[in-house]
């Protein structure tokens, strides 16, 4: 086994690569949606868009979870791209209860003009790289991807506890004192 590469006394959050990809997933998103000034629809929006071109029909279950989205505020994006046709919701045809979401044509063509964008603020944010050092960044990323799923699904399939499983109890309710002292 390895010798684990942080310590208590070395992490600093500089050299930590999680918060150093928390960074800069912030910043690019700043920057993004500030390209995104002059497209009617915002980066935000475009993330949604761009997955459901892969995609045919999906859940908002299943999209919020890939793209990061807390169910209320994909409920929100979802609810103003179908506002605008770029989005709709279908019945499933899997399970007639459950709703999907499917792009539209238009929805399409404002993620192939979002696209553009999104290329050419890439280019801008590796231009300080050779094309090798960005190979290996992506393969790096990637591999790093796969680990963190890997961990993901072995933690959800992991067997809880027995004090997970136990039903908390409630604590006991104090008997109401009545008002101002006086009598009940």
């Amino acid at each position: 086994m390895r010798k684990p590469y942080y310590t208590l006394e070395t992490l600093e959050p500089g050299d930590s690569v999680g918060y150093l990809l928390k960074r800069c997933g912030v910043v690019m998103t700043q920057l993004a949606e500030q390209n995104f000034g002059d497209l009617s629809i915002s980066f935000t929006q475009w993330t949604v868009l761009i997955y459901l071109t892969q995609q045919e029909h999906i859940s908002a279950t299943q999209l919020s979870a890939h793209i990061g989205h807390d169910m209320g505020a994909l409920t929100r994006v979802v609810d103003e791209l179908e506002r605008r046709g770029f989005v709709r919701r279908e019945r499933s045809s899997r399970d007639r209860r459950a709703v999907e979401i499917a792009i539209t044509a238009a929805g399409r063509r404002q993620a192939l003009e979002g696209k553009r964008l999104v290329v050419g603020l890439l280019n801008r944010l590796v231009e300080p790289f050779t094309d090798a050092e960005i190979t290996t960044l992506i393969g790096l990323l990637q591999r790093l991807l796969g680990h963190l799923q890997s961990e993901a699904i072995a933690r959800a399939h992991a067997t809880p506890s027995p004090a997970a499983l136990e039903t908390p109890r409630r604590p006991r309710r104090k008997p109401a004192k009545p008002a101002h002292g006086g009598a009940a």
